[in-house]
């Protein structure tokens, strides 16, 4: 079985840095030729984990990605590290797709698409540290 390539980032709190991220997981991606589609997906859930982390964190935020090119079926691992307050996930509620389209407030939805988009997804935070661990095989599950 190959090693798996991995990859450390640290986005700087500036515009569009998640961007960064998700180019990088879709040029791993593309090295363990993950399906496009797929690959699209993964991209989309890094990318919106990255927004909350330097929306809601503090300072840089470090995205660490691991593409693991098992024969029989790849798989994509991402973990969104911040430094901010800190969450409750289980007190995020879910997105009501009625009540957004009637709200000034349209956000509100990343954590929902990071949990769609992804196989697993388990979130660690407390004040100073927010992990958010990110599984996608190929085909998905």
């Amino acid at each position: 079985m190959a090693e798996p390539v991995r990859l450390r980032l640290v986005l700087p709190q500036v515009a569009r840095a998640e961007l960064i991220a998700g180019d990088a997981v879709e040029k791993l991606g593309r090295r363990i030729a993950f399906p496009r589609d797929t690959l699209a997906e993964v991209k989309l859930a890094v990318v919106e984990a990255c927004l909350n982390a330097l929306e809601y964190g503090a300072g840089e935020v470090e995205v660490e990605l691991a593409a693991h090119p098992n024969a029989a079926r790849p798989w994509l691992e991402v973990v969104v590290t911040d430094h901010g307050p800190g969450f409750d996930p289980s007190g995020v509620a879910r997105p009501v797709l009625e009540a957004k389209l009637h709200s000034k407030r349209k956000r509100g939805w990343g954590l929902e698409l990071v949990r769609r988009l992804m196989d697993d997804v388990t979130i660690t935070s407390r004040p100073g540290l927010t992990k958010v661990h990110m599984i996608r095989r190929t085909g998905g599950e």
